[in-house]
């Protein structure tokens, strides 16, 4: 899939935490991915740092290393949706920045991303397959069925 550096990440016994540590000038900073199931199949990503054994996704860290953090957050994905191909993860930043943020991952890496995923964005209260130059409110994807190993399904999210 994704053939960019990532940070070394690994999950707890359920598989839906996810951490890594990123390394940087402000040094050296645990972050924490987590899937939550939301409806049959749609997990939400929540992401942010961990602090006092917590996550707080509010939190900015600018240790210089967004690239790196994006391009394993991609990976986390690959990896969580290897155990539940059937799965959507949904995903929205805390505030439209973080959003944005998360686009400009999606929209870089969409050349490797695209052949393996299927990805929607929601606009004006739709969900519409993702095109690069659109800024959307949120993402939605599942792996694509040819990689699933079961049927297609019809529609979208």
């Amino acid at each position: 899939m994704i053939q960019t550096p990532t940070y070394e990440f690994y999950t707890n016994g359920s598989g839906n935490d996810y951490e890594f540590t990123s390394a940087g000038p402000n040094g050296l900073i645990n972050k924490i991915a987590r899937f939550t199931e939301i409806n049959r199949n749609v997990y939400n990503l929540a992401f942010g740092d961990v602090i006092d054994n917590k996550m707080s996704d509010k939190v900015v860290s600018n240790n210089g290393d967004k690239d790196l953090i994006l391009s394993t957050m991609g990976q986390i994905v690959a990896d969580f949706t290897n155990g539940i191909p059937e799965a959507f993860v949904f995903a929205r930043g805390v505030d439209p920045r973080r959003t944005r943020l998360y686009q400009q991952g999606i929209n870089r890496h969409w050349d490797n991303i695209g052949p393996f995923f299927e990805i929607w964005g929601l606009l004006n209260g739709k969900w519409l397959p993702f095109e690069k130059g659109i800024n959307y409110q949120a993402f939605v994807g599942r792996r694509h069925w040819l990689f699933t190993g079961r049927p297609k399904l019809s529609g979208s999210p």
